[in-house]
């Protein structure tokens, strides 16, 4: 399971330091997939919050919240793998 730090690492080793997605996933040693899925999620939510008015306050503290969460994850019985 990711934490909210291996979470936060990811999107700045991609952003402030300008690592590719591949660069990430060595370093980090967490799957390509799911770096490329936070890094969409925080991309959406940024876009979100750019394009709220000043006075929107309570929805731009939503987003920001939504960025900042922990990774969710689906409590479903996964597949063993042979």
């Amino acid at each position: 399971m990711i934490t909210l730090n291996e979470k936060q690492q990811i999107i700045l080793k991609y952003y402030r330091e300008g690592k590719s997605q591949r660069s990430v996933q060595r370093e980090t040693g967490i799957a390509r997939d799911t770096i490329r899925k936070y890094i969409r999620q925080y991309d959406e939510k940024l876009r979100e919050l750019n394009n709220l008015q000043d006075r929107d306050d309570v929805k731009k503290a939503d987003i920001i919240s939504d960025i900042v969460e922990a990774p969710k994850y689906h409590g479903g019985k996964k597949k063993e793998k042979l």
